[in-house]
């Protein structure tokens, strides 16, 4: 058994909710408490976007880096990328992660999942505050103005947005869902942690699932995502397939700059 290995500890059901149920408390809390907070100071559109939505996913950054030198592991790139499971991608791995992002929007919207959804798209789980379901809106509407930023070949928002997603929004929930809790919970779950993995994912995103047909159309997907990442034992995937799947919104904002 690798140094690595030896250092890690398995994470059963109790401690997999705790930890993946913390992250959703603070995002919840940031959303519908702190995100109206400074829509009611003022706050520019921009600065409620980084620090309410960025704000929590930073934390997630933080906390995988946290959690992974108190685990005892050196300050290396070797140390950490066998530790987060950043290691070269097999040509297999390669090819799931590609069936991933293209599979993605099919497997979602398969008849059957299509059906549930559908069905349960009345079931109203809880009223989110208004403030927080017209700044949602807003980031969708298109145009040439997104966050109160003009778009018009604006090459450096669409860089920065880039980067806010891949650094914030990615790398925190990759590192800390696959690369720091997945290999804990495979030693509780053993071949099954994928499911633990993958169901308590779409259930961080208890945030935006004021209707019931929310979780069931994210499942699949997540499913399938934590499946491949425990298949190949790598992060990789996780990190790609989850990148792809966010892109709605910097091509919204390259379609502004191009406009």
């Amino acid at each position: 058994m690798s140094d690595t290995a030896a250092r890690i500890k398995p994470l059963g059901l109790i401690g997999s909710v705790v930890f993946f149920g913390v992250p959703s408390l603070v995002v919840t809390l940031s959303l519908f408490v702190f995100l109206p907070w400074l829509v009611r100071q003022g706050a520019s559109q921009f600065i409620t976007f980084t620090l309410a939505f960025g704000g929590p996913l930073a934390l997630m950054l933080v906390a995988a880096l946290v959690a992974y030198r108190l685990e005892g592991h050196p300050w290396t790139w070797p140390a950490f990328r066998d530790r987060m499971r950043l290691g070269r991608l097999s040509g297999r791995g390669w090819l799931l992660t590609a069936l991933l992002c293209v599979l993605a929007a099919p497997i979602a919207g398969a008849p059957l999942i299509s059906a549930a959804a559908d069905l349960l798209s009345g079931v109203h789980i809880y009223s989110p505050p208004k403030a927080v379901t017209d700044f949602m809106g807003s980031l969708v509407s298109g145009g040439n103005v997104f966050l109160g930023i003009p778009l018009h070949d604006n090459w450096g928002f669409l860089l920065y947005y880039l980067v806010f997603l891949f650094v914030c929004n990615i790398l925190g929930e990759e590192l800390w869902w696959r690369g720091y809790i997945l290999p804990r919970q495979e030693l509780a779950f053993g071949r099954h942690a994928w499911i633990a993995n993958g169901v308590l994912w779409v259930l961080f995103h208890a945030f935006y699932h004021w209707t019931l047909n929310r979780p069931v159309e994210m499942l699949p997907d997540a499913l399938f995502l934590a499946f491949v990442c425990q298949k190949e034992r790598s992060t990789w995937p996780g990190i790609i397939g989850h990148f792809i799947e966010n892109l709605g919104i910097p091509l919204l904002i390259l379609k502004g700059i191009l406009s």
